[in-house]
């Protein structure tokens, strides 16, 4: 059976024996709603945008950057007519730790009929002090330090998407502010929560990440915050929009993608391709994401072939700098550092996995590379899948999980 899976601009082919072929896991089906700017703007007149807006004299539109799917240009097109009588209005594209969007890149986020002569479009930049200021404290006394503008601002518009995220539970909602417009030793103190076990794909029950998320944006005026999230399928249409209250609309978000995106399977697999989907395909920085939720479906003991290009490279340095003074998963494992330097969940998390299970990677990246971030490098797919059924046995079946970076299987419970 010749199975054509997703890699980096193209597809890959590889040949996969009927009888061994186990099928694919992906996110369920959906109907899909209107994705008209029309449309958008009769649901933002019906959430009464207008009255919202009424005095305001500064306005900031928060919106994610490109390692995002979120249609934020269909937002911003609708949020237009309603902002005649703001003398200032200002979007910030939130960026967290990721790279300075390119021009191209900030065009293609606000949309092409977006006057961005009217209009000043700016982002954050973690590592900028001067762009941030203390908003409070968590209860262990770390400042809460977000972007300024947050404070320029006697309105705030944040549009995001919501799909599950492996260690904050989900995106979108309170994400847009923490990290998004936060500062880097911010950031930091939440991220160095992600290696707590409670820390999982689609749980934001009792996950610390997810509550530090939460109360960071509570210190914003829930009154000055209106909020349009967006739930997508895996191409990328948009199956529905939540809008009003940020915490209403984003938990009416969560719900939706929960029934999109959280996949029950009946049992684990030995054997499973990963197939890591645009735009996070990217980098190694954001590839985590398709073999934390992918995992799930694998067997301890068994193996995952992850499917990601890379084409950007490594993407943020930080945690791959770091794995120098940890060059073996047992290293890290051993070893709380002192005080935590920014990408250590990533290593550990990694690290934890590799001791369940064996985790390959084809990308376009050099082998020493790949194997300095614990994972083991693979150039033919159907070699190392021909490979891993022979030593499994023949019983096992090799599982196809498609959309790996949102898509998150879980064990449903036998009646």
């Amino acid at each position: 059976m010749l199975i054509r899976m997703t890699y980096g601009d193209g597809e890959l082919k590889v040949n996969i024996p009927d009888d061994r072929y186990g099928g694919v896991i992906e996110p369920a089906p959906h109907s899909i709603g209107d994705s008209s700017w029309g449309n958008m703007f009769e649901i933002l007149r019906h959430y009464r945008l207008a009255e919202f807006l009424t005095g305001s004299q500064r306005v900031l539109i928060v919106v994610n950057d490109s390692f995002r799917s979120t249609p934020s240009h269909l937002a911003l097109r609708a949020i237009l007519p309603f902002l005649g009588q703001v003398p200032e209005v200002k979007v910030i594209i939130a960026t967290g730790l990721h790279r300075t969007p390119s021009e191209a890149e900030i065009f293609e986020i606000v949309g092409e009929k977006f006057p961005v002569d009217k209009f000043e479009v700016l982002w954050s930049n973690a590592r900028d002090d001067d762009q941030f200021v203390e908003f409070g404290l968590w209860q262990d006394g770390s400042p809460i330090r977000l972007h300024r503008s947050l404070q320029w601002a006697d309105k705030v518009i944040v549009v995001g998407s919501v799909e599950p995220h492996y260690f904050a539970g989900f995106t979108g909602g309170p994400k847009s502010f923490m990290p998004g417009l936060a500062h880097h030793t911010t950031i930091e103190a939440n991220h160095r929560l992600a290696v707590s076990e409670a820390c999982t794909p689609g749980s934001l029950v009792d996950n610390p990440v997810a509550r530090s998320i939460r109360d960071a944006a509570s210190f914003l005026r829930r009154s000055a915050v209106f909020s349009i999230q967006f739930v997508l399928d895996s191409s990328k249409r948009l199956i529905d929009s939540f809008v009003g209250d940020l915490w209403d609309s984003y938990e009416r978000a969560v719900a939706a993608a929960v029934r999109v995106y959280m996949v029950p399977i009946k049992r684990r697999y030995r054997l499973a391709v990963a197939v890591h989907s645009k735009p996070l395909d990217r980098n190694l920085y954001q590839l985590q994401k398709s073999y934390e939720n992918a995992s799930l479906a694998v067997e301890d003991g068994g193996t995952l072939i992850v499917l990601s290009a890379c084409n950007e490279g490594i993407g943020n340095d930080a945690f791959f700098e770091l794995a120098k003074q940890y060059p073996t998963p047992e290293s890290i494992l051993k070893v709380k550092p002192a005080g935590y330097s920014l990408g250590y969940h990533k290593l550990y998390r990694t690290a934890q996995q590799q001791k369940r299970i064996n985790i390959y990677l084809k990308s376009e990246l050099q082998d020493d590379i790949v194997e300095r971030v614990y994972l083991k490098p693979v150039h033919d797919v159907e070699n190392v899948i021909n490979s891993e059924l022979e030593r499994f046995g023949e019983d096992t079946k090799v599982v196809v999980i498609n959309d790996a970076g949102h898509v998150v299987p879980y064990l449903q419970q036998a009646a």
